[in-house]
């Protein structure tokens, strides 16, 4: 067909309408990418939940700490919390069981958690497997290794007490002594001395080395001798015994009716004093007197420790020994001061008889420790004062009257005579 003249013709062509349906529009990159993107988005998101739920779980779990106890071998393992609101109710829901590998022994604390102890051998490696139950499950092993067992290798009683050895070193205990008198000192590193009192020792002595092992000795210590106590004397041949407390300055009315009427006294000297005049008391010794240990100083011998009491009866029998020629084996406790720490000092200091008195002199008057008269056995104190030749000469009157016979005052003297339980003082 063409159109009429004049008219400009075009020429139109049709399309398949199913070949343009059967075509796929090309797909949009853009939307690829936004695809990829939320992905990755949901991705890390994923991955910080999952990050932040395993961190909470590990704060949350709670540890496992434990503790050897060398003292008793036992291993003491129990939970404690994390960080965190949670980490009390884990431990709290929580509950263990300890188990030594290699074996079927098992330890199980309460349902609430707490705490268990395990024995673990001494000297020995030992391996627990430690199984944590509750809302944070989980397992550990736990190596303990154990010191060697404390062992005394010598134990040894002797004069002055206990020597014990151990199989190492021992920690120096800070307490007092053992049975309340018997003092504990440490020789060496490995060694424990426990020294005799005037007291038996009957007890169990607790050593700890220095890795924290322990063991425990029995001691038994017998009681330190002790110088019997007298204030009577035999009373053979109407005897009776003169003594005097000596001081300082020497009396020569004592010395001259010591001679002129040969009468024995026993003088109790202090070391301090005795050397002021010494050529007196070698005088003294040569007119037939004896010579008495008074100590060093002439203190309260009950208020000292049992070492202090000892210097104060050794030092002066040291003294005495060199000034003349042989140390005392008589003493009188200062004042009459006497309980059974005084009296194992003296046995330790050399001394064997204490000496009191039963009757004193003052002035023109003699007393008595029952209020009688004089008679045979008495032991006189003399007080030492300007008027010590007349209270002696008063003294040798009476015991004329009364046909007594003064006598030196001897470690023999004692002989068959009971102790006494204290001393009277006029």
């Amino acid at each position: 067909m063409s159109d009429g003249p004049g008219t400009v013709g075009t020429s139109l062509v049709l399309r398949p309408v199913a070949g343009r349906l059967g075509r796929r529009p090309p797909f949009d990159r853009r939307l690829v990418l936004l695809l990829m993107a939320a992905v990755l988005v949901l991705a890390g998101l994923v991955a910080a939940w999952l990050g932040q739920r395993a961190t909470a779980q590990a704060l949350s779990r709670p540890r496992v700490v434990w503790a050897l106890s060398p003292a008793s071998n036992t291993v003491t393992i129990r939970l404690t919390p994390r960080a965190g609101p949670s980490g009390h109710q884990v431990v709290a829901d929580s509950h263990l069981v300890v188990s030594e590998q290699g074996t079927k022994r098992l330890r199980r604390t309460s349902p609430d958690g707490g705490k268990v102890r395990i024995p673990v051998p001494p000297g020995q490696r030992t391996r627990l497997v430690v199984l944590v139950k509750g809302p944070q499950p989980f397992s550990r092993t736990l190596t303990v290794t154990v010191p060697p067992r404390l062992r005394v290798v010598v134990s040894r009683t002797g004069s002055s007490g206990l020597l014990i050895r151990a199989s190492r070193a021992v920690r120096r205990r800070p307490s007092g002594p053992l049975c309340g008198t018997n003092t504990v000192s440490f020789p060496s590193a490995a060694e424990v001395a426990v020294a005799r009192s005037p007291a038996r020792c009957k007890a169990r002595l607790r050593l700890t080395a220095l890795d924290g092992e322990r063991a425990v000795v029995p001691v038994n210590i017998p009681a330190l001798p002790q110088v019997p106590l007298y204030d009577t004397a035999s009373p053979a041949g109407e005897a009776i015994y003169i003594t005097v407390d000596a001081g300082s300055p020497p009396s020569p009315q004592l010395l001259n009716i010591m001679r002129r009427a040969h009468v024995p006294v026993t003088a109790f000297l202090s070391e301090q004093v005795t050397p002021r005049n010494l050529l007196y008391w070698r005088a003294f010794t040569g007119a037939g007197g004896t010579i008495g240990n008074y100590t060093v100083s002439a203190p309260d011998l009950t208020k000292l420790t049992l070492s202090q009491a000892v210097a104060q009866w050794g030092r002066a029998q040291g003294a005495f020994g060199r000034w003349f020629g042989q140390a005392p084996r008589i003493g009188r406790p200062p004042s009459g001061a006497i309980n059974r720490t005084v009296q194992a000092a003296a046995y330790q200091g050399g001394l064997r008889a204490l000496v009191g008195w039963s009757a004193v002199v003052n002035g023109n008057r003699i007393r008595t420790w029952n209020g009688k008269g004089l008679k045979p056995g008495e032991i006189v104190l003399l007080r030492w004062s300007p008027d010590l030749g007349h209270q002696l000469s008063t003294l040798l009157a009476t015991i004329q009257s009364r046909h007594l016979h003064p006598r030196a005052l001897t470690v023999a003297s004692f002989a068959g005579i009971p102790q006494a339980h204290s001393v009277a003082d006029g």
